[in-house]
């Protein structure tokens, strides 16, 4: 189901409304956008009543707070959406990673997220490093069909090989693998796994470790005009940018990530080093 965002007078960011989409008219752009999301972690998720929760439609809504525009949030699969993007068809990408320039193709980073190594211990060697589990020729990797990993684990992956790496459709598909020991690692950010381990009751199976063999992977705001309306991406990119620079993205990262690990993923802004709030 598609939920639409409305811009009222005098809303604060934690009280945004979210109705029908049918009930909602186009204010500050010249017409209405869907932004994709794939439902995983923290990301986005489905609540009890159905609607999509999390991080990015929390973005979402302020955004649409911000520019008075109708903006609408539709669950749609990693992989399908990366083939919509080649096809043209996404107007508006919310926690996306930069491709290469295009004409009429607009990024805006905001975040920069370091993977984590998530490691079931019970297959693990002893002691237990970054080292030692990618050495190991036993250990399976899991990943996501369509998530993209950035270039040095992408990397990595490939050279460990088809054998060595298990793809699954989803996010909780993976999760549930690497709890059961069905698969014994995955490379993830702490907005992805924090709150999907959790709910597995994964703490004592389990290890995270910090993996520094790759840069943090910068995500943001991408826009393509077409389908976008030249004027409303200008309009919504400026809204985008202010969020980014007074601190509102951080802020909102924050509710799911925590304080310390939000500054850390901030995106310098004007006059900032990366990683300082």
């Amino acid at each position: 189901m598609i939920f639409t965002c409305l811009r009222l007078a005098g809303l604060l960011l934690g009280g945004l409304v979210c109705l029908p989409a049918g009930l909602a008219h186009a204010a500050g752009c010249k017409a209405s956008y869907t932004v994709p999301v794939a439902l995983i972690g923290d990301v986005a998720q489905r609540a009890s009543d159905n609607s999509i929760q999390g991080y990015v439609p929390d973005l979402v809504a302020e955004l649409a707070r911000r520019s008075g525009c109708e903006l609408k949030i539709e669950e749609v699969p990693a992989a399908r959406i990366r083939a919509m993007r080649l096809r043209g068809e996404v107007a508006i990408l919310a926690y996306s990673t930069q491709r290469p320039s295009a004409p009429g193709y607009v990024f805006i980073p905001t975040e920069r997220f370091a993977h984590d190594l998530l490691v079931n211990t019970a297959h693990a060697a002893s002691p237990l490093t970054v080292q030692s589990v990618i050495a190991d020729a036993r250990m399976v990797f899991g990943r996501v069909r369509g998530m993209n990993y950035g270039p040095e684990i992408e990397a990595l992956l490939a050279k460990l090989g088809s054998i060595c790496v298990d793809e699954s459709s989803s996010i909780d598909d993976l999760y549930r693998k690497l709890v059961a020991g069905r698969v014994d690692a995955a490379f993830q950010f702490p907005l992805v796994y924090r709150g999907k381990l959790a709910a597995l009751g994964a703490e004592h199976r389990v290890a995270v470790l910090p993996f520094d063999g790759a840069a943090p992977q910068v995500g943001g705001w991408a826009f393509h005009t077409p389908p976008m309306d030249r004027d409303d991406a200008e309009r919504l990119a400026a809204a985008v940018r202010m969020m980014r620079d007074d601190g509102t993205i951080t802020r909102i990262l924050a509710r799911y990530i925590g304080d310390a690990a939000a500054r850390r993923a901030r995106y310098a802004g004007a006059g900032e080093k990366a990683g300082k709030s």
